[in-house]
């Protein structure tokens, strides 16, 4: 039961990072959820989480969303969603551990990398592409892919619901894939889901009021010790695993 408790926190603690600053959270859920099943399991259940919060996001600032963008985006995301879920069961649970850790330590890494100018349209397909793949392994690919939308030529909402439209589109062709190409059975996890889908609602709408009442720096800074110390421990057991379990 406590367990569960602290699963549900977390998650809801993560979409409402998500819905407040447009960073961090999915990595936060995907790090909470490695703390109870391994990333063979968090990784497709993160989905749910995502595709959930993501969509409630895009409905909620419908208006704002530039949809060429997000068609740009979507273009080929899933069918190298599909050809990675081919493979995903043929990496080691362990070494997946290993790229998870390393992927969660480079989102909380201040990078000094600012390209200008506004993305063309050709860049949003290659970034789909190779978002529909990598997330397929490293569960949160919102990191990597925020400072392209942060440069497109919108306003705040402009930018997080275009983004948000895109990381759901994101979300369910990983979850179409992991079905299909997968085998994932997803209707023997739907108890977990269903507590996870909760969660993260629950963090977009706790959002709406404290979107203006609370620090965003002071935020990102709790979570990003939380995602270190997370992503240490991920890291710690997949090098355990690898080269000293018997």
């Amino acid at each position: 039961m406590l367990s569960i408790s602290l699963l549900f926190l977390l998650v809801t603690l993560g979409s409402l990072l998500t819905s407040l600053t447009g960073l961090g959270g999915g990595t936060l859920i995907l790090a909470g959820l490695l703390l109870f099943f391994p990333p063979e399991i968090s990784i497709p259940l993160h989905s749910f989480t995502q595709f959930s919060a993501n969509g409630l996001r895009t409905g909620l600032f419908f208006r704002h969303v530039n949809w060429r963008v997000v068609g740009a985006y979507g273009l080929l995301m899933l069918p190298s969603a599909w050809l990675a879920a081919r493979i995903f069961h043929l990496v080691n649970p362990s070494t997946l551990k290993l790229i998870v850790g390393i992927f969660i330590l480079a989102s909380i890494i201040p990078w000094k990398i600012k390209p200008k100018g506004e993305p063309e349209r050709k860049t949003f397909v290659l970034l789909g592409a190779l978002s529909g793949f990598m997330g397929v392994f490293v569960g949160a690919i919102g990191p990597a892919v925020v400072p392209f939308f942060n440069r497109l030529e919108l306003n705040r909402d402009g930018i997080l619901s275009t983004k948000s439209a895109g990381q759901m589109i994101l979300q369910l062709s990983k979850i179409l894939a992991f079905t299909g190409a997968a085998g994932v059975d997803f209707i023997a996890m739907k108890d977990h889901i269903g507590i996870l889908v909760c969660g993260t609602l629950l963090g977009v709408i706790l959002s709406i009021p404290l979107s203006k009442k609370i620090s965003d720096q002071r935020f990102n800074l709790a979570v990003n010790l939380l995602l270190g110390f997370i992503s240490v421990k991920v890291l710690y057991e997949g090098v355990s695993e690898l080269f000293f379990s018997a």
